[in-house]
């Protein structure tokens, strides 16, 4: 029993060893921001003097708040249709997953295996073409079609762990196919949803790719992109940008903190019940 629990005292330090070096990148970013600019490059040193003024210049810069709203729009309605839309798509082929269902399950899915770069030339002639290029609509679907693949398998498995038996009883109640999926199923699909959101809203904030080919106006950009745009213009002046980076970051450790055991679970029981 003693050797049981040393062993798995050393698993626990060890696991706790390695979580420490994931947050040095981290730990030094926020040094950084706090540094003069003469020692943001002194990786892991405490600043000689802390350097507030960094923060108050990106809060001050007025391209910070349309770029953090941007930022949130684009986020939060890209997650939302992809939750609404695959959350419904996954309980149909996990209810029914044969003939046409299968196919369009495929087809779905199918999608993962193109490669990104491919469609930059025809998405841009397409989006120009009905005006929707350097708007944030435009980002909102991209974002939307690129999570369908991964988030309609994760409720397709998950849907599959529901016993079918709480639909039978409730059409005996006199519940149709809608009002049975909003007020039975999709309560129980919460832990699937924590996991696409969580896997797809890192994805999609910090995305700096798409903001820089397709958001060119100024009142378009998001973070990712205002941090590039901000180190065009002052290339040695690192400390706001390293405060940037900070606060740009904030919103997600705190939504991955509210959601991470939905997380967890949903991993997990997609993973098995699939």
């Amino acid at each position: 029993m003693r050797k049981i629990r040393l062993s798995l005292g050393i698993a626990e330090l060890v696991m706790l060893l390695a979580a420490c070096l994931f947050l040095v990148p981290f730990l030094n970013v926020l040094l950084a921001s706090f540094k003069p600019s003469s020692e943001v490059f002194d990786a892991l040193h405490f600043p000689s003097s802390w350097e507030f003024a960094h923060y108050g210049a990106i809060l001050g810069e007025g391209r910070f708040a349309q770029s953090l709203f941007n930022t949130v729009v684009i986020t939060s309605l890209s997650l939302g249709l992809v939750v609404l839309f695959t959350s419904m798509a996954g309980y149909a082929i996990g209810r029914s997953g044969r003939g046409l269902f299968q196919i369009v399950f495929f087809i779905l899915i199918s999608g993962m295996i193109i490669p990104l770069q491919s469609t930059i030339i025809p998405i841009f002639k397409l989006a120009t073409a009905i005006s929707l290029i350097n708007t944030r609509t435009l980002m909102i679907l991209l974002y939307t079609a690129g999570a369908i693949p991964f988030a309609t398998i994760i409720y397709t498995g998950f849907v599959k762990g529901i016993p079918s038996e709480m639909e039978e009883a409730a059409a005996m109640e006199g519940c149709g196919k809608t009002r049975t999926f909003f007020t039975i199923i999709f309560p129980l699909l919460l832990p699937a949803t924590g996991t696409v959101i969580v896997t797809n809203v890192f994805t999609i904030w910090n995305d700096f790719f798409g903001p820089l080919i397709y958001l060119y106006s100024p009142g378009k950009q998001t973070l990712m992109t205002l941090i590039y745009q901000f180190k065009q213009e002052r290339t040695t002046d690192w400390g706001p940008i390293f405060a940037l980076s900070v606060i740009a970051t904030i919103p997600l450790i705190l939504l991955f903190f509210f959601v991470q055991d939905k997380f967890l679970k949903g991993l997990t029981a997609g993973a098995v019940k699939g």
